[in-house]
């Protein structure tokens, strides 16, 4: 704008400067309506300072147009300087010049006053532009504001939770320490209480040893233990307890002289003779001795059980028999019995019962 003025200055200057032929076209241009141009330009350029003072965006624009007014003032001296070369020329080409130079003056204007109004829109997109920059701006101002405070109270928790934790690190601290002096304490119990345990872990080896050798003896376990048969003959006290009272053997093989053996009351079927060995045993072998002075057939098919396990049965008529248990077939029973399924009367001399133990159940060996 200001170069705009600057124009219409020159071309004020130009008009009253010149000789009695131009006078028309300065009456045309009056000197009221150049002091008002004047006028308006001052206001056009305080405008154009506020402007750039408001945004730095709009500058390139204001130079773009600042170029495009130089170059019309370049044109308007350029037509200035060809009006003087035609004036000197010829008086007749003068009139053709001013002509010209309105018509040239009157363009000039039209762009201007386009360019003026371009320039207008461009200032307000610029202000609106700055306005929403400054209303982000002052949003941004805001939550940086809200922020602070945030941080703020975040700043003071943070030295609340620092405080406490740092109460409850020497509290942790003297726990610990107790805790490690009664950790040591512990320890030291613990060392001796290891080597009392040991020193009796010892001893219990040693002892288990020893129950493992004694347990594993094979002797004679049915020495005097209790028994029982299925039923008792009223005559001449043929008791079951006989069969473990160690009498097997005579002098010489007459009833008067065999008379302690057990025997059943009836010739019924499933007769059965036992012996309780009084705990769990391992069987390793049952011996049966047969009465010899008479009637040794009766005995033939009974079935020896050790517990329910059938260890072995009578085929055949004699004085003796005996059972024998392999070792890869271990048994184990709290009681042997001598069971006759048939029709017949059960009698025996002696039930012999070789074993070890006494086991519990968890304690068996094999």
């Amino acid at each position: 704008m200001f170069v705009t003025c600057t124009l219409l200055l020159a071309l004020h200057l130009v008009l009253v400067s010149g000789d009695a032929d131009t006078k028309p076209v300065a009456r045309v241009i009056r000197s009221e309506s150049v002091a008002s141009m004047l006028d308006t330009c001052q206001a056009l350029k305080r405008d154009a300072v506020q402007i750039r003072s408001e945004g730095y965006s709009a500058i390139n624009r204001a130079d773009s147009i600042r170029e495009q007014a130089y170059r019309v003032k370049d044109e308007a001296f350029e037509l200035k300087e060809e009006a003087l070369e035609m004036r000197e020329i010829t008086a007749s080409a003068r009139s053709a010049l001013e002509s010209r130079l309105v018509e040239t003056l009157v363009d000039t204007f039209a762009m201007m006053r386009s360019q003026a109004t371009v320039t207008n829109l461009y200032i307000q997109e610029i202000r609106s532009t700055l306005n929403a920059v400054k209303d982000r701006m002052d949003d941004l101002q805001e939550k940086f504001e809200s922020q602070d405070s945030k941080m703020t109270a975040l700043e003071g928790k943070i030295s609340e939770q620092k405080n406490a934790l740092t109460n409850s690190l020497a509290d942790q601290t003297a726990i610990l320490e107790e805790h490690t002096a009664t950790l040591e304490e512990q320890a030291a119990t613990t060392t001796s209480i290891s080597q009392q345990v040991s020193q009796t872990l010892a001893t219990t080896l040693t002892l288990k040893d020893r129950q493992q050798t004694w347990l594993s003896e094979v002797r004679l376990i049915s020495l005097y233990k209790l028994s029982g048969q299925t039923s008792t003959t009223s005559s001449y006290g043929h008791e079951s307890e006989l069969i473990s009272d160690g009498q097997f053997t005579f002098d010489r093989h007459h009833w008067g002289d065999m008379a302690t053996y057990s025997l059943t009351a009836n010739a019924n079927p499933n007769n059965k003779i036992w012996l309780e060995l009084g705990g769990l045993f391992r069987i390793h072998k049952v011996k049966i001795w047969n009465i010899r002075h008479c009637c040794t057939e009766r005995v033939v098919g009974a079935r020896i059980l050790a517990d329910n396990k059938l260890i072995g049965s009578i085929s055949q008529a004699k004085g003796s028999y005996d059972f024998t248990i392999a070792d890869n077939d271990p048994t184990y029973a709290t009681e042997v019995t001598l069971h006759q399924p048939l029709r017949q009367s059960l009698h025996i001399l002696e039930l012999q019962v070789w074993g070890s133990g006494p086991f519990s159940v968890e304690d068996k060996f094999a």
